[in-house]
């Protein structure tokens, strides 16, 4: 009887299980259906001055005023330059400790490093080159320590480069050499125009740009999104910050919009064409105080009925 029982079971899961995979998004496998989320948040700052109640939630996620154990990670410029020693400066008036960690590609793999870094709750990379970043941190035990620490609590930020480098698929901000005459023009929509390598990991199913509308970067992250239409693009304007908290739910933070394009169910032409040809892609504007869950595509405006 009860293998009978098993055996109903099994037969009636199997097709739920299978409508899972086929109905839900691209960017969700088998074991991410699954998998819990990091106990963890991250703040994703779109360049521009950091607002103060983006620093303080992040002081705040950190572990509070007098906790808090913060290091800056300022690897993406090439020296040591303001924006350093300013974030260093507004984070202590917020109570935090902070130190600068200005690595090399070897001290990330340095026992005495990994050692030093297990003792923060959180970790902020500033501006510049997002490939230098990567270049000094990607694939080494350091960048790992981060991704642990995240996974049991800690908060990871960054603004500008160090916005970027936070998605699986990391844009690098080069664009490719044209191919022909119809390409020559950059800033068009086009099929692999932008360059992309990969970033740390700490987002999954989405890939970020910066600076968004001050720089103009609609088309550069729509064809992102096209070359990839399993991810989300995340344009974040500048003094803005997204908030992905421990419920995955994300959340907008500071003084201007986070646009989410969204291509997954999209239909989207794939021929020997250079210029891009997709419908039915969808785009949410979303101000500070909004909350968006990317697995339900729930929306919530602050304020607003309904």
């Amino acid at each position: 009887m009860y293998k009978r029982a098993t055996r109903r079971l099994i037969a009636w899961l199997l097709p739920v299980i299978m409508l899972m995979l086929v109905f839900r998004p691209a960017s969700a496998g088998l074991f991410d259906i699954f998998a819990p989320n990091p106990k963890g948040s991250l703040i994703v700052v779109g360049g521009g001055d950091t607002p103060m109640d983006v620093q303080k939630r992040f002081v705040a996620l950190a572990g509070g005023p007098g906790k808090a154990r913060i290091a800056i990670l300022p690897m993406a410029s090439t020296e040591f330059d303001e924006e350093a020693q300013e974030v260093i400066d507004d984070f202590q008036k917020l109570g935090a400790e902070v130190r600068l960690l200005n690595l090399s590609r070897a001290e990330a793999q340095d026992q005495a490093t990994l050692k030093t870094l297990e003792g923060f709750s959180g970790y902020w990379f500033t501006g510049g080159d997002q490939s230098l970043l990567t270049g000094v941190l990607a694939g080494t035990a350091a960048l790992e320590v981060m991704a642990r620490r995240y996974e049991k609590g800690a908060v990871i930020g960054g603004t500008s480069a160090g916005a970027s480098v936070m998605s699986g698929v990391m844009l690098t901000g080069r664009w490719r050499q044209a191919r022909n005459s119809e390409e020559t023009e950059m800033l068009n929509i086009a099929k692999g125009m932008k360059e992309v390598s990969k970033g740390f990991g700490f987002i999954t199913g989405a890939i970020i740009d910066q600076h968004f509308v001050t720089r103009a970067r609609y088309n550069r992250l729509i064809s992102a999104v096209l070359d990839h239409p399993q991810l989300l693009g995340v344009g974040i304007d500048e003094e803005t910050a997204l908030l992905v908290r421990p419920d995955g739910v994300w959340e907008v933070l500071g003084n201007n919009y986070v646009k989410i394009i969204d291509a997954r169910r999209a239909r989207i032409v794939d021929d020997a064409g250079p210029m891009a040809k997709a419908g039915d892609i969808r785009m949410h504007v979303l101000p500070s105080g909004s909350t968006y869950s990317p697995r339900s595509r729930r929306i919530s405006f602050l304020g607003a009925e309904g």
